[in-house]
């Protein structure tokens, strides 16, 4: 909630570097995920700076994983961006006014993916953490439908609730409602999870949805799962590759 930014010369300075170095990424076009540590749009302005230079070269690109809503896109509505790929985290209502209440509303974050879509930017959807909340079938599916009729995301990825230690220490050292901990069941490469019958069911359950709103599966991923999960999806398993983005 205080973030510390890195001055933006120095990025820039970085991607001068990378851009100019035919060996970087073994000669392969990379994409460059902002948004993993933190928001992508935490800094519209210094973003944009970051995605302009982007627009320097034709090789790689930068992905932007957000929460935000319309107030953070304005700088991406200006112009189209060739090199930009955006992806909006969202989650189901009742989970989000527990558990990302300090973000904007899953609604507003459809609003922008949608607004940020229309003008031409290659727009994903990360539906992660999907907690079994008591009644998670009619929330879940009822966010995939207001999701698919807004607009068509060219990937949808799913995810579970992951606890890495740091995750778990640091959130009970903020004080916030843990409540989310208690799904845990296993411990896994990826650190605690919900039990695999549960989390398989959850998949199944989504694919499933997806598919009956006319979404097909080849464009669902699904992030940070086991290799016996992914198997027992059908999924075939990309060594060094990003099950998600590529």
């Amino acid at each position: 909630m205080h973030p510390r930014f890195v001055k933006p010369e120095s990025i820039l300075r970085a991607l001068d570097e990378i851009f100019s170095d035919s060996a970087f990424n073994g000669g392969k076009p990379a994409i460059f995920n902002t948004g993993e540590l933190s928001d992508s749009l935490m800094k519209p302005e210094l973003m944009r700076q970051i995605v302009d230079k982007f627009e320097e070269q034709k090789k790689h690109k930068v992905l932007l994983l957000t929460k935000m809503g319309v107030k953070s896109i304005k700088f991406l509505l200006e112009k189209p961006r060739q090199n930009t790929v955006c992806a909006w985290s969202i989650n189901a209502l009742g989970v989000a006014r527990r558990w990302e209440n300090a973000a904007p509303s899953p609604e507003e974050r459809i609003k922008a993916a949608s607004m940020v879509s229309a003008k031409g930017y290659e727009v994903r959807v990360r539906i992660d953490p999907i907690f079994p909340v008591s009644d998670w079938k009619q929330q879940y599916e009822d966010l995939a439908y207001r999701i698919i009729s807004e607009f068509e995301p060219q990937r949808i990825i799913l995810g579970t609730p992951r606890g890495l230690w740091k995750t778990i220490h640091y959130a009970e050292k903020s004080g916030t409602d843990m409540g989310w901990a208690s799904f845990f069941a296993e411990d896994t490469g990826w650190g605690k999870k919900i039990s695999t019958t549960t989390r398989l069911e959850i998949y199944k359950f989504m694919f499933d949805k997806l598919n009956s709103l006319g979404y097909s599966q080849e464009r669902v991923s699904i992030c940070k799962e086991t290799t016996t999960m992914l198997s027992k999806l059908g999924i075939k398993f990309k060594p060094l590759t990003c099950q998600c983005y590529g």
